[in-house]
């Protein structure tokens, strides 16, 4: 991997990480919770967001997360929708913004580094849409199936999370996780350079 790459990975984790961690806490602070404002979250500050070995490990391998959001859901109104919402949107937020910046690559053109740049914005995002969905902490799709569960497969869940967590690493290391997920975004790449 050349310095320009590495480089221009470093920016798009930078920016996928900040997105999915500022709208998180703009829509959990927006449903009543204060603990995102309390924590200094709702910013678009990627300090505030970036969580060192899952930055790292997404810069080189493709597939990371960002620090987790502490929520509550007892502010609520209607805690499985804002919890719904909460952990379902941020993922939804960037799929469409891998979606947005890769047309504007294919619209706009630019010299190859300003192509491989934004390429690398779009794939970030939306590996990070579909990464974020599978249900293992600190990763959304654990929340958002906790939400859907009943009180009992919940704890049943959290006594196997740190099992499932070292399978998740070790699916993330071997590449398993990458085959699945990188024919979803080359899929989505090719369907927009139809239209475009």
């Amino acid at each position: 991997m050349s310095a320009t790459l590495i480089f221009f990975n470093i920016i798009a984790a930078v920016i996928t990480v900040t997105l999915h961690g500022f709208v998180k806490a703009l829509i959990s602070s927006s449903l009543g919770d204060p603990l995102p404002k309390r924590d200094k979250r709702v910013t678009p500050n990627p300090i505030k967001h970036i969580e060192p070995i899952g930055f790292i490990i997404m810069i080189a391998l493709g597939f990371g997360w960002s620090k987790p959001v502490e929520t509550a859901s007892i502010y609520y109104k209607d805690r499985q929708k804002g919890t719904l919402l909460t952990y379902i949107l941020p993922s939804v937020a960037c799929l469409l913004f891998g979606i947005i910046v890769y047309t504007i690559r294919l619209i706009v053109g630019g010299s190859l580094e300003v192509q491989v740049l934004l390429s690398s914005i779009a794939l970030f995002n939306m590996r990070h849409a579909f990464f974020n969905i599978i249900p293992v902490y600190p990763l959304d799709g654990a929340k958002v199936l906790s939400a859907l569960r009943g009180p009992n497969q919940v704890i049943s869940m959290a006594n196997r999370q740190t099992f499932m967590q070292l399978i998740l690493v070790l699916a993330v290391f071997w590449g398993l996780v990458g085959r699945v997920i990188n024919p979803l975004v080359f899929a989505i790449f090719g369907f927009i350079r139809q239209i475009f």
